[in-house]
């Protein structure tokens, strides 16, 4: 009896699943991608250009099947002939990501994910388009595959609308990201470890810092601490504000590289070494907090901790040198920005650490203090109204009034430094009458 009810159940499902997808593909199909093609079709009468232009992928069982795209400039609109393969049952609305055809994918590791029917619409996909997929594909497959389920693929499609404003269609990202004057490492997560990784080998100390809206900001009428930013080792890209700036730059971020989300993999890297941390910052008892917490999570060496609740005038050498005596490699300060910034400059040729990490408010989320936006939260970009809804009295300006004034920002810098740009090639070609 209870296997014929499941079985009954997962066919109901299954048969719900496929009349939103049938829905939701007439909808695009009838208001987007048919009105898309008619404007096609004409520029077919006038220009000659074609129509579609078609690639294989990987479909369900990685047996290669063709599908067609629209012959337009690389944005999300060429994929809207997609949508017919929906119906055709070729393709899912939601399902795993479409990759393109490859005999040499077939391995053990992908085998599974292979036999799923790729959709048009995936968790890899929502995660890319927000940049933190930092897990990697495979791991993002797997995670789709263990979680999968009707309501899990809706809300799935849900999550899709708003992480598709940030996505961007084959776009070269440069190794660094120039923004309002300040050169970001623009990496992804794998490789911004990886470097940290190699200056801990060579004993090579550096500083590393994250700049998000609320850092730029602040620089602006802190001259200081834009000459710090501007001269720090390694400054890397925190927050949707970024890829919305990247993406007006057209300039795309490879990842959003923040602290909270660094901070697991640069522990399994110094579990891996050998290598111990040091927290410094917080109010008294949540760093030890964090630290435990930290330890017992990743497997890293805590070499000690201190509360940021010294005055940082008269006790800081106490204090740095509690810090070099634990023998930590890595040092996170989380005082907030700029504060954590100005005391590692400050104090960096005293540190023995090779790490000297600027980490904010990390300290209250890894010992429970402060809860993190869910990870659906994050892929939609939303976690500043998380926080706000958290902290509203300390968080409001910050966000509601800080990000829009970010973003002039960024606008009035790109027209102004364009006009530069503009003026010294002028200056370069236009030579002086009888030169």
């Amino acid at each position: 009896m209870k296997r014929t009810l499941f079985k009954l159940s997962a066919a109901a499902a299954g048969a719900l699943e496929r009349v939103i997808e049938i829905t939701a593909t007439l909808v695009v199909t009838l208001t987007v991608t048919v009105p898309l093609l008619l404007v096609l079709l004409f520029r077919k009468l006038v220009t000659g250009t074609k129509i579609f232009t078609s690639k294989t992928i990987a479909g369900a069982g990685a047996m290669p099947i063709r599908v067609y795209q629209f012959n337009t400039i690389n944005t999300p609109l060429c994929d809207l002939p997609l949508f017919f393969e929906v119906l055709t049952g070729r393709l899912a609305l939601v399902g795993t990501a479409i990759k393109e055809w490859n005999l040499s994918d077939a391995t053990p590791e992908n085998g599974y994910i292979g036999m799923m029917k790729p959709g048009i619409i995936s968790l890899w996909d929502v995660r890319q388009s927000s940049k933190i997929a930092h897990e990697g594909q495979l791991s993002i497959e797997w995670e789709y595959i263990f979680k999968k389920h009707p309501f899990y693929d809706f809300m799935l499609l849900l999550r899709a609308l708003p992480a598709m404003l940030y996505s961007e269609k084959n776009k070269t990202a440069s190794s660094i990201f120039r923004l309002l004057d300040i050169d970001l490492r623009n990496l992804t997560m794998v490789e911004a470890v990886t470097l940290i990784g190699t200056n801990l080998a060579q004993k090579k100390q550096c500083t590393i810092y994250f700049a998000n809206p609320d850092c730029f900001n602040k620089m602006i009428s802190d001259r200081d601490y834009f000459t710090i930013l501007k001269t720090g080792d390694y400054i890397f890209p925190d927050g949707i504000g970024l890829v919305i700036a990247g993406k007006m730059l057209q300039t795309p971020l490879k990842e959003n590289i923040n602290g909270t989300d660094m901070l697991p993999y640069i522990c399994r890297m110094a579990a891996s070494k050998s290598h111990s941390i040091f927290l410094l910052g917080g109010k008294p008892g949540i760093a030890q907090k964090a630290g435990e917490k930290i330890s017992a999570s990743y497997g890293v060496s805590l070499a000690g901790t201190a509360h940021g609740y010294f005055d940082h005038q008269t006790e800081s050498d106490a204090v740095i040198e509690t810090i070099n005596n634990s023998g930590a490699a890595i040092l996170l300060v989380g005082f907030g920005a700029p504060l954590q910034e100005k005391w590692i400059s400050r104090h960096r040729h005293q540190l023995k650490a090779e790490v000297l990490m600027g980490v904010g408010g990390l300290f209250d989320f890894y010992s429970g203090t402060t809860k993190r936006a869910p990870a659906w939260v994050r892929e939609i970009g939303f976690e500043w109204i998380y926080r706000i809804l958290q902290e509203p009295g300390r968080m409001w300006r910050r966000y509601v009034v800080g990000n829009p004034l970010f973003l002039y920002r960024v606008m009035k810098w790109k027209v102004f430094s364009h006009e530069i740009e503009s003026i010294h090639a002028n200056a370069i070609t236009v030579k002086p009458h009888g030169a």
